[in-house]
């Protein structure tokens, strides 16, 4: 009986877990149009940069898309940071090819390769997957991640005030 228990807890959890993660970005492509999109621009140097796509609930900040490009490049790098409430709730880092590099800054979709999925709750990393696996909770990683995450989090919001200051 108590396989059977352990079996049906470890499935719930696992079904509670995806659900997680299918719904933040679901839910915001269901309610994207709604939301009001900023574009800002930020040099690195001559030949790369950052973009900054956000999208906002009247004052709230929900979802920003950093991209980084480059010339000396082929693949350039798209980051989305999902908020609610203030908080960060995901971080989805995806690549994509060049050549979708101005469709990619208007907002429209590009095909984009995941490489990394990020879930929290209360500040805290629910669920990890990279390179399309699931890191579990004991690998020694997961503190530092967890502590990355949010402080690159942190980072977002503080860039985007310091652009909207600058312009």
């Amino acid at each position: 009986m108590k396989v059977v228990f352990a079996v049906f807890l470890f499935a719930f959890c696992g079904i509670t877990s995806f659900a997680q993660e299918t719904s933040v970005e679901r839910d915001f492509e269901k309610n994207k149009s709604r939301f009001k999109v900023e574009k800002l621009s930020e040099g690195e140097d001559a030949t790369s940069g950052y973009d900054y796509l956000v999208y906002k609930d009247k004052a709230e900040i929900v979802k920003i898309r950093e991209i980084w490009s480059s010339s000396a490049v082929s693949t350039y790098r798209a980051e989305d940071y999902f908020f609610k409430n203030g908080k960060l709730i995901a971080l989805v880092k995806y690549t994509f090819g060049k050549p979708y590099y101005k469709t990619a800054i208007k907002g429209t979709n590009v095909p984009l390769k995941l490489v990394e999925k990020l879930y929290l709750t209360d500040s805290k990393l629910t669920s990890w997957i990279e390179n399309g696996k699931a890191i579990p909770t004991t690998d020694k990683r997961w503190q530092e991640k967890e502590t990355d995450t949010l402080e690159s989090a942190k980072n977002q919001l503080e860039m985007y005030k310091l652009i909207k200051e600058g312009n």
